[in-house]
């Protein structure tokens, strides 16, 4: 239990303030004074959420209320007592804080408090001083008395009420250090006293904020009592209340000659209580079995019953009956349970992303998986070329090098003991269809002149094929016709039109025919290959 203890938030709020305490000694500027409205803002946020919290709380007391208000009653009424004193104390707080700035600032009654932000006399501290202090050396018998006696009074109540629990003690501990009312055993400063070290001489700011970090340390305290309680109710409660089968199976799907295993158990079970389990048809209606139970067949250790069986048959196989545990009462009490799990027969799937083909020289995508078994438990292996997986489960990437057929071959590990085949698939190894020339994106035809000179050269494109590959042209003849004359231009080292070829396709004349012929290209594992070219007749 975290009784009253500070957050970390808190702590490191409250250090602030011993900073910025010390800052004002020395007479900083306007700015220091400004942040302590801002720490002042931070514990308000914190105060909001501790609410929120604490609402939160209270909802969660309501439901247990609903559902047996014969065991909630007594912590529920705890923590309405606790919510009450919070609200007093903090209520008080917040009048006296209220009541420092209307004195300070010379409100008149009919006048709303502003915001600290908004306070013109920040800096005053003759006035918090006179009335929290007055002129005395010690502080005692004003309101800052006042402040501190209520605050006494609401951690006697709080302990009040954790009379006789048996962390009533550890709580004192945390409370006192929280809300620490005490005299400090050495002066401070010359301040001997509570009073005058929380509010001597301090600025109507700095007062606020010490004012405000009561609010939370309040609100802390309520958070802790009423989580305490909450978490309180049940706890002397037979821990098997609320039971319910369980049959836990490493997988509902197995293959004919598998072993099919699972764990039966009662969730929240006892390791020192080993419960009885009885396997048959149970009426849960009835509550009884139809025919003689099997009680033999499964056995219990630490809680815990193991269930085993061979399936000999394909398809659902159902089973169930009932858990049996002993109450406090010596009494045997019954929990029933169905289960159901596939056998099948080894059954393999592979599906190739692309066709059912492999090409040479790229990388073939393939998806493997077997019925019932976890991706990284199934290993595939080929019998010309290789295969590796990817990083995405099930997915693995083939090469191949030579024409002709490869065998995908797939085992899959069942246990730590046994690995099975599971099958094969036969798929052909091809090599990668030729590309088609085309020049400005035609195989041929009629094209106007102007269109053809700002070509580049000449681009292998495979057409309707999946893969994304890439030919590239290694020569080419360029040829054209001019009356009866034939002129023949090569490009032995490319695609790209020569700079003589751009000259003569921008002095040839309409109706000159030009073909590109002799064209070879490098295909993606290497091999070189001609394709057929392209003729073109000028418009």
């Amino acid at each position: 239990m975290s009784s009253g203890k500070q957050t970390p938030r808190q702590k490191m709020i409250n250090m602030m303030y011993l900073v910025l305490t010390a800052l004002l000694a020395l007479n900083i500027s306007k700015e220091v004074l400004n942040a302590f409205v801002l720490v002042n803002e931070s514990l308000v946020e914190s105060q909001t959420n501790l609410a929120a919290k604490n609402s939160s709380t209270y909802a969660e007391f309501n439901v247990a209320m609903a559902n047996d208000a014969v065991k909630t009653k007594p912590y529920y009424d705890k923590a309405r007592a606790v919510k009450k004193l919070a609200d007093e104390m903090i209520n008080y707080i917040e009048k006296e804080k209220d009541h420092l700035i209307r004195e300070t600032e010379k409100l008149d009654p009919k006048d709303s408090i502003p915001a600290l932000i908004d306070v013109g006399a920040k800096d005053n501290y003759d006035i918090p001083t006179h009335l929290l202090c007055g002129g005395e050396n010690d502080g005692k018998g004003h309101e800052a008395s006042d402040i501190k006696a209520k605050l006494d009074k609401f951690k006697s109540d709080i302990l009040q009420i954790l009379s006789g629990d048996p962390l009533q003690k550890e709580f004192k501990k945390n409370l006192d250090e929280a809300l620490n009312t005490a005299d400090p055993k050495k002066e401070v400063e010359g301040k001997r006293t509570w009073e005058m070290v929380n509010f001597y001489h301090n600025p109507l700011v700095a007062v606020e904020v010490m004012l405000t970090k009561f609010q939370n340390d309040v609100k802390n305290t309520e958070a802790s009592m009423i989580n305490y309680f909450l978490s309180s109710i049940g706890k002397q409660d037979f821990k098997f209340d609320t039971l319910a089968a369980r049959v836990v199976a490493p997988t509902s799907y197995v293959l004919l000659g598998q072993e099919y295993t699972a764990d039966v158990f009662v969730a929240a079970y006892s390791t020192t209580q080993n419960p009885q389990i009885w396997l048959g048809n149970y009426d849960t209606i009835g509550h009884h079995f139809n025919g003689t139970p099997d009680t033999t067949s499964v056995k219990a250790e630490g809680g815990v019953g193991k269930y085993k069986m061979h399936p000999n048959a394909e398809g659902a196989q159902k089973w169930g009956g009932v858990i049996r545990v002993k109450t406090p009462s010596n009494l045997w009490k019954e929990y029933p349970f169905h289960a159901e799990y596939i056998a099948a027969k080894p059954a393999l799937v592979v599906s190739p992303d692309k066709m059912n083909v492999f090409y040479i020289g790229v990388d073939n995508p393939v998806s493997i998986s077997v019925p019932g078994i976890p991706s990284e438990n199934v290993k595939p292996t080929i019998t010309a070329g290789n295969i590796v997986p990817t990083k995405d489960k099930g997915k693995f990437t083939v090469t191949v090098s030579t024409p002709g057929e490869t065998i995908v071959k797939v085992s899959a590990k069942l246990n730590e003991k046994e690995t099975k085949p599971m099958g094969e698939m036969k798929f052909r190894v091809k090599r990668i269809p030729n590309p088609v020339a085309k020049v400005a994106g035609m195989i041929g035809g009629n094209i106007e002149r102007s269109k053809l000179n700002i070509q580049y050269g000449v681009i292998p494109e495979m057409e309707n094929f999946d893969f994304d590959v890439k030919f590239t042209v290694v020569s080419f003849d360029f040829e054209y016709t001019k009356g009866s004359d034939n002129f023949t231009k090569s490009n032995p080292a490319g695609g790209n039109f020569t700079q003589e070829m751009k000259d003569v396709l921008s002095k040839l004349p309409p109706s000159a025919k030009v073909y590109f012929s002799n064209i070879k290209v490098k295909a993606p594992d290497g091999t070189v290959r001609p394709i057929p070219g392209i003729n073109f007749k000028l418009l």
